[in-house]
C-alpha cells in the first residue's frame, strides 16, 4: 500500500512508515519525532502544558516514581479535574482508585502489583517500549456513585526520562455474556 511519508510536525524529519493510519511505536507523540519531543520536554522552549496541548489527545506526563508531573487540558477534562488535583499525585490518586485510599497509598498495596496502569507506566520507563491501547479495569471510588469498576484504555510512550500516558477512553465496562 503506497501511502505518503510521515514527517515530524516540527522539523519535517521522516518518521518512518506511511500515513495509512496504522499506529506505530509513538502512540502519543504521533506527529513528532523523538528528538523534537525530547527537546521540547527538556529545553522547555515553550510552556510544558502548551506542548502537551499541541499533541491533541489527553496526555499525562509521568516520572519514574511514578508521579504525574503535568497533564494537558484534554486530560484535565476527561478526568474531570483541574491541574492541582492531578499534578504531583500518583496515577491511582488521580483516577480515584479504591486502593490508593488505603494506608500507604497508591503503589504500596498488594493490589498495585497487578495494576495494569502502573505496570504499563513502569514497564515503559524501564524498557523504553511503547505500549499501545492497553485496557485496564480499575476499581474507583466515585464521590457521587460509590465504588465501581471502570474500563480505561491507555497507551504509553517514553520521551527522555518521562513517560507520556495517553488516555484513549474512560468508561464503565459493559458486562460480557458470562458476567454475574
Amino acid at each position: 500500500m503506497g501511502g505518503f511519508k510521515r514527517v515530524c510536525a516540527w522539523c519535517s524529519a521522516e518518521l518512518g512508515g506511511d500515513a495509512s493510519g496504522a499506529e506505530d511505536d509513538c502512540p502519543v507523540t504521533h506527529g513528532v519525532c523523538l528528538a523534537c519531543a525530547q527537546r521540547m520536554l527538556t529545553d522547555l522552549a515553550e510552556p510544558l502544558r502548551d506542548f502537551l496541548d499541541r499533541l491533541g489527545v489527553p496526555v499525562l506526563l509521568i516520572d519514574s516514581s511514578p508521579e504525574v508531573r503535568a497533564a494537558n487540558t484534554l486530560a484535565n477534562e476527561i478526568l474531570g479535574k483541574d491541574a492541582s488535583e492531578i499534578e504531583g499525585h500518583r496515577p491511582g490518586e488521580v483516577i480515584e482508585c479504591l486502593h490508593a485510599r488505603e494506608p500507604g497509598g497508591c503503589g504500596h498495596q498488594v493490589h498495585c502489583k497487578s495494576c495494569t496502569i502502573r505496570k504499563a507506566i513502569l514497564d515503559t520507563h524501564e524498557t523504553g517500549k511503547s505500549l499501545i491501547r492497553i485496557r485496564a479495569y480499575p476499581d474507583i471510588q466515585s464521590p457521587a456513585e460509590g465504588a465501581k469498576r471502570m474500563s480505561v484504555e491507555i497507551s504509553t510512550e517514553k520521551v527522555g526520562d518521562v513517560v507520556l500516558l495517553r488516555v484513549h477512553e474512560i468508561a464503565e465496562p459493559t458486562p460480557g455474556p458470562s458476567a454475574h
